[in-house]
């Protein structure tokens, strides 16, 4: 009661909405991830984290609690999907966005590792065939025939049909060779692992010492660039068929004393 003898009113607060989204400003981008999206609603201001079809993205940012920014993570596997959004709140709630982004092949990088990752196990032996001793050159220069290079008198085969074929196509030296002379390859050593991007060639050399040159060939599949500042790259290919073959374990507990060489594509 005042002093008028009349009830005082409590003050009126109201309950922060609810965390929902209306709308995304892209919804379809490259299977290889790096897509920019910003997701529009209220009561984003504690977002945390942001996942699409599971995977957390990267460069996550709130505007206030209106807007929520990310950049897309690769499609799992390479393939073509409807991913769902999600966030995640600093209480640890999760919430479903209702939004989807769509991954699609959008670059001839996505043409490449969608082939690859289509065909590691489930060989293409329709189109290609298979060098039984030893297909990963095989494999590795049919991804780049997905990706767009085309077929010349120096770089080819058509073993599956009539069984020819340069020995650029299967053979590591010569196929160093090749792509050393290509204008949009650029040759990166170990140390230069920092600048590699998914699709790059990966040339092994499992017994430098005895100067033979190049033993296997697979393709960079994922770059990971760790807390401590070093970097982890992972690796598509046949023979060992692998999707993300670890090149470290390749070159030391795999094949001790081996190295690597790589092909950065413009």
């Amino acid at each position: 009661m005042n002093a008028f003898g009349e009830s005082a009113s409590m003050p009126v607060t109201s309950a922060a909405p609810a965390p929902s989204v209306t709308a995304a400003s892209v919804t379809t981008g490259s299977l290889a991830g790096g897509t920019a999206v910003s997701l529009a609603g209220q009561g984003l201001g504690s977002v945390v984290s942001v996942s699409v079809g599971g995977v957390p993205a990267t460069s996550v940012a709130i505007d206030g609690e209106g807007t929520v920014t990310f950049v897309t993570p690769p499609a799992a596997d390479y393939q073509p999907a409807a991913a769902a959004l999600s966030l995640a709140n600093a209480d640890g709630t999760v919430v479903d966005t209702g939004q989807t982004f769509t991954y699609t092949a959008v670059t001839p990088v996505d043409q490449q590792m969608q082939y690859a990752f289509a065909h590691w196990k489930d060989y293409n032996l329709a189109d290609w065939s298979v060098f039984s001793d030893n297909d990963c050159g095989n494999f590795v220069n049919q991804t780049l025939v997905a990706r767009g290079w085309e077929q010349n008198d120096d770089w080819y085969s058509n073993y599956g049909s009539g069984g020819d074929y340069s020995y650029s196509w299967i053979r590591g030296n010569e196929m160093d060779d090749y792509l050393d002379s290509r204008p949009e390859t650029t040759r990166l050593e170990l140390s230069d692992r920092a600048s590699l991007k998914i699709g790059d060639v990966v040339m092994f050399d499992w017994d430098p010492q005895n100067d033979n040159g190049v033993d296997h060939t697979m393709l960079v599949s994922r770059v990971d660039r760790n807390a401590d500042g070093s970097v982890s790259v992972k690796m598509v290919g046949h023979t060992v068929d692998a999707q993300y073959r670890d090149l470290d374990t390749a070159i030391t507990v795999e094949n001790p004393g081996g190295t690597a060489h790589f092909y950065s594509i413009a």
